[in-house]
């Protein structure tokens, strides 16, 4: 990763929040980073290890700041799902299960014109934590829907959007070639965008 290309860029969007005010709804924030021996603390109890990429920019960079849509959330804010009333923990123990786009079928079958919605039971099921175990909710793009990081499984390190409160499904985030992407991909991407 390179961090000084990325400390550079963001010290220029401070210094001029125009650029930023034109693409994204928050202010520029960039918070200090977290502690090398807090992350492995967590990475320890939860007997995982980060994507370095992510792990530098945290501990390099800043513990959360201005990035694409709502910005990156801090790494504890990322651990947490959210969207639901409850807040729950998302096990980061467990590995991310998905490698190609999933939504449910009953999501095409609705009639959603005609004011048809799903059951109780279709809306629990659907937006029940265990499909994103192994990810931290790195992002808010808004409307609920998120950008994941995958921090374990097969596809351990990709970006995948979590577009569920739009009943869009999961999926993961392709480059202009059809590749995946990192998280250094993906924000540094966004970087070229914005300035």
């Amino acid at each position: 990763m390179d961090i000084n290309f990325i400390k550079e860029k963001l010290r220029f969007l401070q210094d001029n929040p125009n650029k930023l005010n034109k693409i994204t709804p928050k202010e520029f924030f960039l918070n200090p980073p977290i502690p090398e021996s807090e992350v492995f603390y967590i990475e320890r109890n939860l007997r995982i290890r980060f994507p370095e990429n992510y792990r530098d920019f945290i501990t390099k960079i800043g513990n959360g700041c201005s990035g694409p849509d709502y910005g990156l959330l801090s790494l504890e804010e990322s651990m947490i799902d959210f969207k639901l009333k409850t807040k729950p923990a998302i096990d980061l123990t467990m590995p991310f299960t998905y490698s190609e786009s999933w939504n449910e079928d009953w999501v095409f079958d609705i009639d959603w014109e005609s004011g048809e919605r799903p059951d109780e039971n279709q809306l629990n099921s659907y937006m029940d934590t265990g499909h994103i175990h192994g990810c931290l909710q790195i992002c808010h793009i808004g409307h609920g829907c998120t950008y994941l990081l995958v921090v374990n499984g097969i596809e351990y390190g990709n970006i995948w959007t979590d577009e569920r409160p739009d009943y869009g499904g999961i999926t993961p985030l392709l480059d202009t070639n059809g590749s995946r992407m990192s998280f250094e991909d993906w924000y540094t991407n966004w970087l070229k965008v914005v300035i």
